[in-house]
């Protein structure tokens, strides 16, 4: 658990690192490569999302990531490489529904629409990887002015995929249920939720 909040909390980071761009509150210099740190931040937060539920497994999180290294550029070998030991890592968002009187959480809900989707990471991923390993002369030139739209959207889509979620660890009746901004201190916090050993999936 601490190393998955470790791992949420350099994707935060990274976000602010995107945002403070976004945002016009820094540069670096030239648009052309405001967009080329920014691809390489997303790039980065989507391979932490991807590993992220095998940290809690030391021996398997090693082993992918030096095999992941081999294919760096290519999302469909990293997302094969995790869902080969968990088919279901990919993150549930959700949201909190919050009782009025109490103030406490009432429930959480799946979100169904306005993340990052599993289908949408590789497009995403690889469109950084492209940006940031080839040079626009070879590939007659990128679309900045897309890519200055495309990115937004993106890190908001992460932001919420992210927010409040829950992910499948290796042990299948396990799962950690995650708040990227904690209500008092703003650090995440993770729950570790168990199957009942008479509960079925």
């Amino acid at each position: 658990m601490d190393r998955y909040c470790k791992c949420m909390e350099e994707i935060k980071r990274r976000v602010e690192a995107v945002n403070s761009i976004i945002q016009r509150r820094c540069t670096t210099i030239c648009q052309a490569t405001n967009i080329e740190f920014m691809c390489l931040q997303i790039r980065s937060i989507l391979e932490l999302i991807a590993l992220g539920s095998l940290v809690t497994d030391e021996v398997e999180y090693k082993k992918r990531s030096r095999g992941l290294a081999n294919n760096p550029w290519n999302a469909k070998v990293i997302l094969r490489e995790i869902e080969r030991i968990n088919p279901n890592f990919y993150p549930v968002p959700g949201k909190q529904v919050i009782d009025p009187k109490s103030g406490k959480v009432k429930e959480v809900i799946n979100i169904t629409e306005g993340y990052l989707t599993r289908e949408e990471f590789p497009g995403v991923y690889n469109k950084c990887s492209d940006v940031i390993h080839s040079h626009p002369f070879f590939k007659g030139g990128f679309d900045y002015k897309s890519l200055e739209s495309d990115i937004p959207v993106w890190i908001t889509k992460i932001i919420t995929l992210l927010n409040h979620h829950q992910i499948q660890l290796l042990n299948e009746r396990q799962q950690l249920w995650v708040v990227m901004q904690g209500s008092t201190e703003g650090k995440v916090h993770t729950a570790l939720m168990e199957l009942d050993s008479g509960s079925k999936r």
